[in-house]
């Protein structure tokens, strides 16, 4: 299987975008996208979904396997991002491309964060629920506290951003349709 960086270029050269283009669609810099491409800096999933948006297509397409699984094992868990500096870490629940829904495992260290800007995407709807910790979530210009046991749904076009507001680890089950 390709590198995430790999698979980012490859898509890049199919749309015939340069790193300077692909970068400007994505609101990231240059540098930083290029590092991303040599697997020089791992983005957080924020970054990540605005380089899919960019490209039009799904972001979780540049990290899926092509083997589908019905069952995954809590230790067979692929990360999918681990951000150091938002200090959040996602694991795929399903493996294979063509799935209709994305559930992920969310593990937020305290203080973690998807960023100070939300991020909408193209299409979609996404469900959050808390399994542990403590949550906050702003969808458009609405702010929620969510805790153990709290769920939300949303259009995921709407920008959305969120925040471990607990003293220690926040865990999400979260699933986005069609999947990021």
């Amino acid at each position: 299987m390709n590198s995430m960086g790999d698979s980012i270029r490859k898509a890049r050269k199919v749309k015939k975008l340069t790193l300077h283009d692909l970068s400007e669609a994505a609101s990231i810099s240059l540098s930083f996208l290029s590092e991303i491409e040599r697997d020089k800096a791992n983005p957080s999933m924020s970054v990540l979904k605005r380089i899919g948006n960019a490209l039009q297509i799904n972001f979780r397409d540049l990290l899926a396997d092509d083997e589908r699984s019905l069952v995954i094992r809590k230790n067979e868990r692929k990360p999918l991002v681990q951000s150091e500096g938002s200090r959040i870490s996602w694991y795929a629940l399903s493996q294979g491309n063509g799935n209709k829904m994305g559930p992920l495992w969310g593990v937020l260290e305290e203080g973690g964060s998807s960023g100070e800007i939300g991020v909408g995407h193209s299409e979609g709807e996404e469900f959050t629920l808390v399994v542990s910790g403590k949550l906050e979530i702003v969808v458009g210009n609405d702010r929620y506290v969510l805790e153990e046991g709290d769920s939300i749904y949303y259009d995921a076009t709407i920008p959305h951003r969120y925040k471990n507001i607990w003293k220690g680890e926040t865990i999400l089950l979260s699933v986005a349709t069609p999947p990021f």
